[in-house]
């Protein structure tokens, strides 16, 4: 997770995709959770949820989890918690 180097852990990764867009229809297609610019909000298809990660310095993006609008699993949980808490510890 090179966006998050506070996180200790790493997640497994089973997809990946270069551009944005293909990432957010991952998400809506329920193959994972990532983290996104603000900007991108507007752009999600439907049924992409996104968290608000709030905290870091003033040079620090701010920076959206889109997950579907279900109930996160327990390491997407883990993650949205590890991100809060780096976040509000910087």
């Amino acid at each position: 997770m090179g966006v998050w180097p506070g996180l200790d852990e790493r997640p497994v990764i089973s997809h990946t995709a270069r551009d944005w867009l293909a990432k957010l229809h991952l998400v809506a297609a329920g193959a994972g959770i990532t983290t996104v610019s603000a900007s991108l909000e507007a752009a999600a298809p439907p049924g992409v949820h996104f968290v608000t990660v709030h905290g870091g310095s003033q040079e620090t993006r701010r920076v959206l989890l889109a997950h579907l609008p279900t109930p996160l699993s327990e390491p997407a949980e883990l993650l949205v918690n590890a991100l809060q808490t780096t976040a509000a510890g910087l």
